[in-house]
């Protein structure tokens, strides 16, 4: 009988296993970033650098959430980059956020690279690949879609 119900509780736990593994968020190293970034050319690019401990970060996401709503997926790419040294407490953090763009866990060279001394931090690219501002502190919505309409509008 033991050997049934362990039999029984092993079958159970296996979907659950499963379903964790394949909840996680990549890493992202400044190669792919780059390629990321080329790849998506024609595109207003936010990059939204985070950390789930960090308080304005979480009043930050919601407003990015509900922003990325108003936008073409053709048109706009905001992408969070968790600076989290634990990637393990990021996933649940995305899950609970309800963040319905894409979400990396950063390597240090992607901090490194955009001089990130504080969080959060937004950096912009033009449809046509160039940075455009990058620089600390949140970015309510009304900020976020300004930069936006004008990048959108640039040829």
């Amino acid at each position: 009988m033991k050997k049934l119900i362990l039999a029984l509780l092993l079958c159970l736990a296996l979907p659950c296993s499963a379903l964790a593994a394949s909840s996680s968020v990549p890493t992202l190293n400044l190669a792919g970033l780059t390629d990321m970034l080329a790849k998506n050319k024609g595109k207003v690019i936010m990059l939204n650098f985070f950390a789930t401990w960090c308080p304005p970060c979480r009043v930050e996401i919601p407003e990015l959430v509900n922003v990325r709503k108003k936008y073409a997926e053709k048109d706009v790419l905001i992408v969070s980059i968790s600076l989290d040294e634990d990637s393990k407490v990021v996933p649940p953090f995305v899950e609970k956020m309800k963040m319905t763009y894409p979400v990396f866990v950063a390597d240090r060279e992607v901090a490194r690279a955009f001089k990130i001394s504080q969080i959060p931090h937004n950096a912009f690219y033009s449809k046509d690949g160039q940075l455009i501002l990058s620089e600390p502190g949140m970015a309510d919505a009304e900020m976020v879609e300004m930069v936006f309409k004008k990048l959108l509008e640039q040829k």
